[in-house]
């Protein structure tokens, strides 16, 4: 799972833990309490304000990527009668559409929330359009797979995955779309106020709403469960694949590669190499955790976690990039281990239907 998503509550949740000044005597319990809720829920009606102001600026702009971040923000307006349709989810992607028939990200975050009544209609031809727009990215195919309900149909697709040249799951993307949005307005002050610097509070909420979209592997995963090894093919198309989760997209992708590796490798070379592999990346997590703790309160190394964002290709790539920019070293010390040195597992295939 991408380290810096957190979620939108996180964001304002401070406000109820706040240093004030002690009074001589504490209030009563239910005192506490109600204050607390009182300044929750006022500021949390100060940040609903902000989000739909934003979405009402972004929704008159040409540009696709910021019509996709306003989608994002809109989502959770979907059952709201008071917002116009003009102003909510499926309405912005389609006018993201229009500016930008050909970009990916469009058609990814259309393949979860741009679809209405027309639910499986819309998104297959959402998911068609994706994978003409990406065509090298195995990622472009797991909307389709997900909702393939042919086994036949489910094997032709992995096989296409397993041909791609690069793996992303748009992470990246769709964060900075979220990213550029949130710099049309000011950060609230509510926000700031706790400790948060502007771009460590833009970060943040980038990556809980533009994070936010990434695909079920579960497919994916009963696909590639281990068998009795007569299918040397589907084996083949499996490791292509897990190769390309690994090198692409998040640390959560990454780790599904290494879960579908660890299932149909044998014992030997190519698991040990495979065992290095998962111990740098678990080095890296940790060195950029305790990176990113630091965001609030050092806004130069949050712009340099941004910057590096987009110049890089994914969350992968950007890690690594910010490591060494900071000096510290991508690859673990001799002896080093993870606290949990389990290899970590596919995911649940009877997890929540999602992309």
């Amino acid at each position: 799972m991408p380290l810096r998503t957190i979620a939108l509550a996180l964001l304002l949740g401070s406000a109820c833990t706040s240093a004030v000044a002690q009074p001589a005597a504490p209030p009563p319990a239910s005192e506490t309490a109600a204050a607390g809720s009182t300044r929750a829920s006022s500021e949390q009606q100060h940040f609903e304000q902000f989000r739909r102001d934003l979405v009402n600026l972004l929704a008159l702009r040409a540009d696709a990527e910021l019509l996709v971040a306003a989608a994002e923000l809109a989502y959770p307006d979907g059952a709201d009668p008071a917002r116009a349709a003009p102003l909510k989810s499926p309405a912005l992607l389609v006018r993201a559409q229009k500016f930008g028939a050909d970009n990916a990200l469009v058609w990814w975050i259309t393949t979860f929330i741009g679809c209405g009544s027309d639910g499986a209609k819309c998104q297959a031809e959402a998911a068609a359009k994706l994978q003409h727009a990406a065509a090298g990215n195995a990622a472009a195919w797991l909307p389709a797979l997900h909702a393939a309900r042919d086994a036949g149909q489910a094997r032709a697709l992995l096989a296409s995955m397993a041909q791609a040249q690069h793996f992303d799951d748009f992470w990246t993307a769709s964060v900075l779309a979220v990213y550029r949005a949130l710099q049309v307005l000011p950060v609230p002050a509510e926000v700031l106020s706790h400790g948060l610097n502007t771009t460590a509070a833009r970060v943040n909420l980038a990556t809980s709403v533009g994070g936010g979209f990434l695909p079920n592997y579960a497919r994916l995963g009963e696909l590639c469960a281990p068998g009795d090894g007569s299918d040397e093919a589907l084996a083949g198309d499996c490791l292509a694949v897990a190769r390309l989760l690994e090198s692409g997209g998040t640390f959560r992708s990454q780790a599904v590669g290494f879960g579908i590796e660890d299932r149909l490798l044998p014992p030997g070379t190519a698991r040990d190499v495979l065992r290095a592999r998962q111990r740098a990346s678990a080095w890296q997590k940790q060195q950029f955790l305790e990176l990113s703790g630091r965001f609030p309160r050092d806004d130069t190394l949050a712009q340099a976690y941004t910057d590096v964002l987009a110049a890089q290709p994914n969350e992968l790539t950007a890690v690594t990039a910010l490591l060494r920019s900071q000096h510290v070293a991508t690859e673990p010390p001799p002896g080093w281990q993870p606290k949990d040195s389990e290899p970590p597992p596919l995911p649940n295939p009877l997890a929540p239907p999602a992309h």
